[in-house]
Formats: C-alpha cells, sequence, structure tokens
C-alpha cells in the first residue's frame, strides 16, 4: 500500500471518528452529557401548544430542530397539542398505554401532583447532579425545592417559568386623576401596605355616571390564595421532620382570606379582572406577569408593584405562581437524551433573553423596570398551591369547601378549620405518610 493511499485511509478515519463525536457528545450550559444518541427514533412533545415553534420556519431560533437531529441523532419531531385541561389526561393515557417512551410532556401546573403521584414521571435527580440543578434560574430552583415529592425532583427545565408570576398592577392616569398618593412613593416610603391599599380602593370604587350603580372600582377581584400567600401564610406546608401538613387554618392564611371577605363582601371594592381594568374601570388589578403583556396598548400608563407588605411580612412580596412543567415520562426510554435535548432547544442564555424581553415588553416606566428586575431576585419562596386539595371553584374539596364558605359568610377561622381532617387526609395519602 502506497504512502498516499495509507495518508488518505488514516485521514477518512480521523474524519470519521471526528464526525460521531460531533454528533454523539454533547456538553450543555448545565453538564457534560457525554455521548447521546437516539438512534434515529421520533421525540413527541404533549403540551396546550405549539412549544417547539420558534425553532420552526420563520422562528426566532429557527433551524435548532434540525440542528438537534444531526447532534443527537434524532429520526424526527412530532408536536401534539392538546386543550389545555386535557393535557393531563392525555399524557397520563400515553404512560398507560406505552406510547410515552419518547415523550417530552409540557403540561400546566395543575396536573403536575396527578402526574407524579400516580408514578408516570421519571425523578430525574436520579440521573442528574445536584449541581445541575444549582445551575437553573432562581425561581426554578426555589420551585422544585417547593415541589419535591417523596424525595425526588422531576422538573429539570429552564423554561420560562415566570409567566403566572403576579403583580399589583395600578392605572396610573385613574390614581393620578382622583387624587390619590403615587403608589411608587408609598413603596419606597414603606408604605405599600394592606390598609394603605385598601384606603386608596375604598376611594376609587363609586357610580361615576349617576345611574345608581358601581362602575369603577378600587381592585379586582383575585384567587383568594394570593392573598394568603402574600400576607405570608400558605395552603401547605412542610414541618422539621418533611411531612406535609394543612395549613391553611394559621393566623396568616386565615388573615388572607379575610382580607378577600373585606375586599370583595365588606367594602364591596373588588370586582371583574383584567378585562375591566384593561377598559380603565379598575385602578388596581392583581395580574399574572402574561396578562400584562396582552395590553400594551393600555389606553393609560400603568405602573406595577409587589403585593403590600401585611402584618405578618417584614416587606411586601413578589408572588412566583405555579408554572407549565417539563416532565419525562416514567416510562422513558432514554431520560438523559430528553435531558440534554431540553438543554440543547431551551439555553440558559435563551431564557435570560425570554425574561428580558417580557420585563421590556410590560413596563411604561423605569420603577416598573426596577420592580421586575427585583422580583426576579426575592420571589417569595412559599407560593406553590398544592392543587390537590382543589381550586377555586372545586365545592367538593377541602380548598374550594373553604373559599365557598367565606363568600357566603362563614367566617374564614371556622371555614378552614372545618375542612382541617379532610384536607389532612388527602395529603397524607398523597404523600404517604
Amino acid at each position: 500500500m502506497n504512502a498516499k493511499r495509507v495518508f488518505t485511509l488514516m485521514f477518512m478515519s480521523l474524519m470519521l471518528l471526528f464526525a460521531s463525536v460531533s454528533v454523539l457528545a454533547y456538553v450543555s450550559d448545565r453538564m457534560d452529557f457525554g455521548e447521546i444518541d437516539f438512534r434515529g427514533e421520533t421525540v413527541t412533545f404533549v403540551a396546550h401548544q405549539n412549544i417547539i415553534s420558534q425553532f420552526e420556519e420563520g422562528g426566532l431560533y429557527a433551524g435548532r430542530l434540525e440542528e438537534a437531529k444531526q447532534l443527537f441523532n434524532i429520526g424526527d419531531f412530532e408536536m401534539l397539542v392538546v386543550d389545555w385541561g386535557e393535557v393531563g389526561n392525555t399524557a397520563l393515557s400515553r404512560f398507560m398505554a406505552g406510547e410515552s417512551t419518547y415523550d417530552y410532556w409540557k403540561p400546566p401546573f395543575a396536573f403536575y401532583w396527578g402526574l407524579v403521584s400516580r408514578g408516570a414521571v421519571y425523578p430525574v435527580n436520579e440521573i442528574l447532579p445536584p449541581d445541575y440543578f444549582d445551575n437553573l434560574p432562581k425561581i426554578v430552583r426555589d420551585r422544585n425545592e417547593q415541589v419535591g415529592y417523596k424525595g425526588q425532583l422531576f422538573n429539570f427545565s429552564a423554561v420560562g417559568g415566570f409567566g403566572h408570576a403576579t403583580f399589583v398592577v395600578f392605572n396610573r392616569d385613574l390614581i393620578d386623576s382622583e387624587g390619590l398618593e403615587d403608589p411608587y412613593e408609598l413603596y419606597r416610603n414603606g408604605e405599600w401596605t394592606f390598609e394603605k391599599v385598601t384606603e386608596m380602593a375604598r376611594k376609587v370604587t363609586r357610580d361615576t355616571d349617576g345611574d345608581g350603580i358601581v362602575d369603577q372600582w378600587g381592585l379586582s377581584d383575585t384567587d383568594p390564595k394570593n392573598l394568603v400567600y402574600a400576607y405570608g401564610g400558605a395552603v401547605t406546608k412542610v414541618d422539621e421532620n418533611g411531612q406535609v401538613y394543612y395549613s391553611l387554618d394559621e393566623p396568616e392564611a386565615v388573615a388572607g382570606l379575610r382580607q378577600w371577605v373585606e375586599w370583595r363582601n365588606v367594602d364591596q371594592i373588588a370586582s371583574g379582572g383584567e378585562n375591566e381594568f384593561g377598559a380603565g374601570k379598575i385602578a388596581m388589578a392583581i395580574l399574572p406577569f402574561y396578562a400584562i403583556g396582552n395590553h400594551v396598548d393600555w389606553p393609560f400608563s400603568h405602573g406595577i408593584l409587589p403585593y403590600p407588605q401585611g402584618p405578618y411580612t417584614d416587606k411586601a412580596v413578589y408572588l412566583p405562581g405555579g408554572s407549565d412543567c417539563s416532565l419525562i415520562p416514567a416510562n422513558s426510554e432514554y431520560p438523559l437524551g430528553m435531558v440534554a435535548l431540553d438543554n440543547f432547544l431551551w439555553t440558559l442564555e435563551m431564557w435570560e433573553e425570554d425574561r428580558d424581553n417580557w420585563i421590556a415588553g410590560r413596563i411604561a416606566d423605569r420603577e416598573s423596570y426596577d420592580i421586575l428586575l427585583e422580583a426576579f431576585e426575592n420571589w417569595w419562596p412559599t407560593d406553590y398551591y398544592m392543587n390537590f386539595i382543589g381550586g377555586r371553584w372545586d365545592g367538593d374539596l377541602p380548598y374550594g369547601k373553604v373559599c365557598g364558605d367565606i363568600n357566603s359568610g362563614i367566617s374564614p377561622a371556622t371555614a378552614t378549620a372545618e375542612v382541617k381532617d379532610a384536607a389532612q387526609a388527602i395529603i397524607d395519602e398523597m404523600f404517604d405518610q
């Protein structure tokens, strides 16, 4: 064999080796995954919206799916979009039928506990080192600590996580026209309190056209659990022995529920939601972060603040809310590959860009910009509603029964005490305590 042919064969061998490594080895911004090879399998994403649209033609990161196919030897991608209320059922059905072995699930948080408690989700802490989770954004790290189940962690992605964070958004024009104090100044002076907000809301709420019907309110209505958390309470907590217990009957939580009743039924200064706020009928609204972006064309200037300070907290609080979560089915054929794929598609740099774009698209002044930056470093750590004891309208479950009872005149202390045993029984069963 002549020297030229030997050199050619050696060069081709090196190129094949290099190509193999470039296809299979992957180091993300969170860890070194080593060789990742899906062996031509198709990956299916299951969510209530097209979560890969930004990677498709015309998207901000178009072409990344094709790059992932080459890098990880993936045959194809499928996007299964189902109605919001059916994501959990669809995921569970696919799991039970054995169809989820190469699935990537993105359900709303409302379905998290149902899937995890049924053993349908893969515990990613079994394949990921502790420092992997340390590298996630703060809001995701905090949430992981709150929603662990039997010592296991299930969420691994840096996707979003902040769309359901809630803020007090105020109509600056309406507040100025009513001659009220500047909310930003109150906040800077440490006077942004529930007492002050209630006082302001009473002054704003009135009939503006003389027909005898109130058509302008100080506050929007909200789910009472938001005020429970804002007062420093929680629906459930974990004790020093790691046991989950019902805490809606504790003083902070009861005070938050009482505030909701007073605003809604006693003072009658809270009504409507984001639509009425956008129409200029509400001075201060409690809105999720994503809803602020729906109204960048509001016909008035707006400001953004955290919840007011209550008697049980030493500062006003930022509530991060629930979130869609990234989950891998328990019967996954390649869980480590799924995490690697997630890291490739949704990088930490993209998360930061997404956060910055969300902030930029929702502010109307420098004060609200500073407030939102502050929020991302100071989320209140207990805002993770354990929805397995019911939503606001689930009257057959403990939390929903409490909401219905206090709305009909039963005191919050009585209502929360009456469901304690039933709620704790559900919790004990859920966590096998």
